[in-house]
């Protein structure tokens, strides 16, 4: 009932837009390519790996009609690439806070139509007007978090700091994220630096100190979380997400942001302007911001949600997790990336390079 009810609304929203719209759909395609207020029979979503629960987009299908064409990346830069090739026309990417700014500053990005989105207002206000999109017109939160320290603690003493990755017992049980920006970030806040004091002398000091982790290195790796849970792996620099799935299947692992810092982001959904299909990205957005499907996407992928209407349907526990929520004090120590020059990245990435083929 609750499924009919939420399509026969669908359709009265449609038909009302429609109505409000008929010159302009009479006169050629709405911005985006796409046809006034009328949904398209595909959308092309790009998105980071382990990022969307599968039973979302079969339900959204379900419900609009709306075949979801899902591929997914690793990197930023990765999305970047593939978006600025123009092999395909993707309608919804999902970066990260400065890339977000980047893309503005950029014209890559399609202004929203924030009517057809009421459920923003689901979003908690504190992130309603972002630095990296100050007036709400290009961007709406997706989930966020941080990067820090996952760890067993069966086999870590006390509170580890990124210091303790380099501690010699525990060699051959440490991970660090396989990601150029994050594993350097860790390396600069561990020698004591600005994660986004990039000098090129500060990045060779980042890479030395690196190589210098390599005997206690299990593995490169984004997503530890079965290392950790199988007890392979003792501590981690990763994703608070990663750990909060860790944290589910084995009670001796906990997660907090270090000392030195830690990182905190923000990935939002975004309109590129290759987009060919606008109307039905704004539906397909405002359908993961309703309080039930944006609670499925913490449930699957325990991030941190910046929907109140989900977090109010959160058990205490839930909205507790060190993981998914870290205290305030450890909040208040992190920092936020910084965008960053495309031949520095570039330099970045050719040192991450040359230090994982030592």
């Amino acid at each position: 009932m609750k499924h009919l009810l939420r399509m026969l609304l669908a359709v009265v929203f449609v038909l009302s837009l429609v109505a409000c719209n008929s010159s302009e759909a009479d006169g050629g395609s709405a911005e985006g390519g796409e046809s006034g207020s009328e949904l398209a029979e595909e959308l092309y979503l790009f998105n980071w790996g382990e990022y969307m629960p599968q039973e979302v987009l079969d339900s959204f299908e379900e419900e609009f009609g709306v075949k979801v064409v899902y591929s997914t990346y690793t990197s930023n830069q990765e999305m970047l690439t593939k978006l600025n090739s123009g092999t395909v026309n993707y309608d919804i990417v999902v970066p990260t806070d400065y890339i977000v700014k980047r893309m503005i500053e950029e014209d890559q990005l399609l202004e929203i139509d924030m009517e057809n989105i009421p459920n923003f207002k689901n979003i908690q206000e504190v992130f309603h007007e972002r630095d990296y999109d100050p007036d709400n017109k290009f961007s709406v939160p997706y989930l966020y978090g941080s990067t820090g320290i996952a760890y067993n603690t069966t086999k870590v003493e006390g509170t580890p700091t990124y210091a303790d990755l380099w501690d010699e017992k525990y060699a051959g049980h440490v991970t660090v994220q396989n990601s150029s920006r994050e594993a350097f970030s860790m390396s600069l806040q561990k020698l004591g630096y600005s994660m986004n004091d990039l000098s090129e002398s500060k990045i060779q000091e980042a890479k030395e100190e690196l190589s210098k982790l390599h005997p206690n290195l299990l593995v490169y790796d984004e997503s530890p979380a079965a290392q950790l849970t199988s007890g392979e792996a003792w501590i981690s620099h990763t994703y608070s997400g990663e750990a909060a799935i860790a944290m589910e299947e084995n009670p001796d692992i906990s997660y907090l942001l270090p000392e030195e810092g830690g990182e905190l982001w923000m990935d939002n959904l975004v309109i590129p302007k290759t987009s060919k299909n606008k109307y039905t990205a704004e539906v397909f957005i405002n359908y993961l911001l309703e309080g039930e499907i944006s609670k499925q996407l913490s449930d699957a992928f325990p991030y941190s949600n910046p929907n109140q209407a989900a977090l109010d349907l959160m058990s205490e526990e839930e909205r507790s997790n060190p993981a998914s929520y870290p205290p305030q004090e450890q909040i208040a120590n992190a920092e936020w990336f910084e965008d960053v020059p495309q031949d520095t990245m570039e330099m970045i990435n050719q040192a991450f390079n040359e230090l994982k083929i030592e």
